[in-house]
């Protein structure tokens, strides 16, 4: 029988993971699928421990090589697949439901419209600590705001679409799949997908919640201001998670400021200026802040609790800030956060080495 979906997983030193997703994808029913590996040049077991449990699997397994790099694997396995619908997922991504794969593409059928569909997000943690940071992030996914939808939620579309959308970027060391899913939103739109996804928080708990999502915002804001210049420095922005260990915030603040040296000073106020306009377009996270929080105090589950803060503030504050006034000052306010950050930063680094 043929097969209707094609699983696309990026795979980079995975020994840990692979068993784990090859089992669990064993429990999806109703749905002829084949499940595509693209190895970057991994040199753990992975790859071996996939060989060896190829023929007891109910479903076809491939294994493609392409050259390291998310935006570069995901497109090899886009080209290789063999379905007419497509799922990229991480490969630390499991599904509650039997029937999750099933019901998302009989969703996208009957919703009549040209979409991708994405999941509801969970989080599972091996470790305590920064619950309202999760919970925050898992209801964001749900959103479906501008740069809210990523990868880790999966990413369920037909082959045509992702054909006049695609492909991912390659010049991006990462958040590839998150412009993908922009330029996506922007010209057709995507529909949350009822059934639930759980993605490890290994990154975070390895590298530090905060710190995490620290580098995670600057990444978002370079990416959008179009600076390649800043991930192509001589600190990575983004390692495997094998090689990734508690985050020091220092080095990232001072790639951007010897980057910053380097440009002409129109080039700096242009890039100032973009990301003073792409902050104050987040600014309404301030608001739905408040509405996680209560809602989180109160015991209600991710997208339960009412946007009642959101939807009375933000209107407003758009009338207000979004004029040549109000992004002017967002970059002013901007560009003091940033110095002040780095003075706090440096000063706290210092003493912990110290200590």
């Amino acid at each position: 029988m043929a097969v209707e979906l094609s699983i696309i997983v990026p795979i980079y030193n995975e020994e840990e993971q692979i068993p784990c997703l090859l089992t669990d994808l064993i429990r999806q029913q109703q749905v002829e699928f084949e499940l595509l590996l693209v190895d970057g040049g991994s040199r753990d077991g992975g790859l071996a421990c996939a060989n060896e449990r190829r023929e007891q699997l109910p479903y076809p397994l491939r294994i493609i090589e392409a050259e390291k790099g998310r935006g570069r694997q995901l497109n090899t396995g886009a080209t290789a697949a063999s379905a007419d619908w497509l799922l990229f997922l991480h490969v630390d991504s499991r599904f509650d439901d039997p029937l999750a794969l099933r019901k998302g593409m009989d969703r996208l059928s009957a919703n009549g419209t040209d979409c991708a569909g994405h999941f509801s997000l969970r989080f599972r943690r091996s470790q305590h600590g920064a619950e309202f940071g999760y919970y925050f992030h898992e209801w964001k996914a749900r959103l479906g705001r501008p740069e809210c939808i990523h990868g880790d939620q999966g990413m369920l579309l037909r082959r045509d679409l992702f054909d006049r959308v695609g492909p991912f970027r390659t010049d991006l060391p990462v958040m590839e799949d998150t412009d993908f899913a922009e330029r996506l939103r922007q010209q057709h739109g995507w529909l949350l997908l009822p059934e639930q996804i759980s993605t490890s928080a290994r990154r975070f708990e390895r590298e530090g919640f905060k710190q995490r999502q620290f580098v995670s915002a600057l990444i978002m804001n370079f990416r959008n201001a179009d600076w390649i210049d800043f991930f192509s420095g001589d600190h990575p922005v983004y390692l495997s998670h094998t090689e990734s260990g508690r985050l020091q915030l220092l080095p990232f603040l001072q790639q951007v400021r010897q980057r910053l040296s380097r440009q002409s000073p129109a080039d700096r106020r242009e890039l100032w200026a973009r990301s003073g306009h792409y902050v104050r377009s987040h600014a309404w996270q301030l608001f739905f802040f408040l509405d996680a929080k209560r809602a989180f105090r109160r015991g209600r589950g991710p997208g339960q609790g009412r946007l009642f803060w959101l939807r009375l503030l933000e209107p407003g504050f758009t009338l207000l800030t979004d004029n040549p006034l109000g992004r002017a000052l967002a970059t002013i306010l901007l560009r003091i956060w940033f110095w002040w950050t780095c003075l706090i930063v440096r000063w706290r680094e210092r003493r912990d080495v110290s200590v």
